[in-house]
């Protein structure tokens, strides 16, 4: 499973994050948590499970010190692989 994670500072909002995610040969994603500083912002299930996702989430307001995205995706048969990126 392969995980991209890129944010972007977005002076009217805050920031921007994206997420992209792609099975192995003999995956499939079958659901997807994301949390912004220890909170979660997103946790779905795919129906049906998917070779591919993503999605671009929106982060109102300035949130000085570190920041962090964990995304946490699981296959079909319940393996998890996760990423994390931070910024300050």
């Amino acid at each position: 499973m392969k995980i991209d994670l890129a944010h972007v500072k977005d002076p009217l909002i805050g920031w921007t994050i994206q997420v992209k995610a792609s099975a192995a040969k003999g995956e499939r994603i079958a659901a997807i948590l994301i949390a912004v500083n220890g909170f979660d912002v997103l946790d779905k299930k795919i129906d049906p499970p998917a070779d591919q996702w993503q999605t671009e989430l929106s982060q109102k307001g300035q949130f000085p010190g570190e920041n962090e995205v964990r995304t946490t995706v699981t296959d079909e048969k319940g393996s998890e692989t996760s990423a994390v990126d931070s910024w300050s």
